[in-house]
């Protein structure tokens, strides 16, 4: 008798972990806004820099400092104009829906004088941690953050001085889906560094002024490196961490002088996997996509037109540091050149690095002759084998298909 009852009780604990589970995960909660919503339980609305210019900002702070108490969550912004003055920091496991005719303004008035406007909208990392220096490495910062639209949602820059809507380091699980970025000016729609895992896709990214180089990405995939000065974030170690599986797809990119690239690099780190595709890129003052120091990246099927009017020697893709690429059946119409490979160097900041070569065996040479081109001047893909020499002899043409 005994050994029965021991082996009933046994049966039952077992019965009762499997159905009963000790260790339920919590649910996180929603939190909806309006343009006319008070802030969180009221909070901040007292401070003396609470005002018309930036409520909006500490409507929406105060909703993301409690997300990062509740340890994520959902905060849905409904119909209407938010202005926002100064950077909101955004936590782990964190969704920002943008309704139907959302539209996020870059502010530039704070309407007090303890502090100015910030050049930035939204920059992914916990609210608590946002003052302190050299926080985040590698990728070990806020994880599983997604900005989401419905219908027509716009994020609009109004033409900032370097302003940026979206700052990402060190982050991993990020995506960016569905909304429309305008007006950008010197700045970048969306900055990344050292971030593992993101996609960006379904996205309209449109109008920017010249900058003074033209070399002004919509998305700028980039390490944060103190020695080229293009990553400016107290918060990150600056250890030059790549980007690792990036995902931009099914875009629209339009009037912009480049639409997706890095312009600097930093010896030895490649942005690994990167896959640009399927994305229409439409009227760029410069290169249209400019890879550097990448490795394994795949930038296929997108149509690729109107390239700086088609003079000069800007390309559709210019490529420097590229290992083993595979860039295929993508259409290139009216661009000087369609794809080039040069050999590279930085030149001011960051130039204590060695020079960058590409990298491309028999396959990757095969893929690039399914691309396609249409009213270029040249009907070939150039590879160039030393740095700053252009002869017959140290440059390979690859032939593409040629569209009537």
């Amino acid at each position: 008798m005994r050994k029965k009852a021991m082996k009933w009780i046994v049966t039952a604990a077992l019965m009762a972990s499997i159905i009963l589970p000790s260790h339920a995960a919590a649910a996180t909660p929603t939190y909806s806004v309006t343009p006319n919503s008070k802030t969180y339980k009221g909070l901040m609305m007292n401070f003396s820099t609470y005002n018309s210019y930036t409520k909006h900002y500490y409507l929406l702070r105060s909703y993301l400092e409690q997300l990062e108490k509740t340890g994520g969550g959902t905060l849905v912004l409904n119909r209407g104009t938010y202005t926002i003055s100064n950077t909101l920091y955004v936590p782990s496991n964190v969704t920002l829906k943008l309704k139907d005719g959302v539209n996020i303004v870059k502010g530039t008035k704070t309407g007090t004088s303890v502090f100015q406007s910030a050049k930035s909208i939204f920059q992914l990392i916990r609210p608590s941690k946002s003052a302190k220096s050299s926080i985040y490495g590698e990728y070990n910062g806020e994880k599983n953050i997604s900005f989401i639209g419905e219908g027509s949602a716009v994020i609009d820059m109004k033409y900032t001085q370097d302003g940026i809507a979206i700052i990402a380091g060190h982050n991993m699980n990020i995506n960016v889906k569905n909304i429309t970025f305008r007006n950008m000016q010197s700045g970048h729609f969306i900055e990344m560094d050292a971030t593992s895992h993101a996609t960006i896709a379904h996205n309209r990214f449109l109008d920017s002024k010249p900058s003074p180089n033209r070399n002004k990405e919509a998305i700028n995939l980039d390490t944060p490196d103190h020695s080229t000065l293009g990553w400016s974030q107290k918060w990150s170690t600056f250890d030059r961490t790549p980007n690792q599986n990036v995902t931009i797809e099914d875009n629209e990119f339009k009037n912009l002088d480049r639409a997706v690239g890095t312009h600097k690099y930093s010896g030895g780190k490649y942005h690994d996997q990167v896959v640009i595709k399927d994305n229409t890129i439409e009227k760029t003052r410069q290169d249209a996509i400019r890879v550097m120091n990448w490795s394994n990246a795949v930038i296929e099927d997108n149509t690729i037109k109107n390239v700086a009017d088609g003079t000069g020697s800007y390309r559709g893709i210019l490529a420097s540091g590229a290992i083993h690429p595979k860039f295929e059946n993508n259409v290139i119409e009216d661009a000087a050149r369609p794809m080039q490979f040069l050999v590279w160097r930085n030149t001011g900041p960051g130039s204590q690095y060695d020079t960058i070569y590409n990298d491309l065996n028999e396959e990757d040479i095969n893929t690039l002759k399914t691309n396609k081109v249409k009213t270029p001047t040249e009907g070939f893909i150039r590879i160039n084998k030393e740095y700053n020499s252009f002869t017959k002899q140290n440059t390979d043409l690859i032939p593409v298909k040629i569209m009537n």
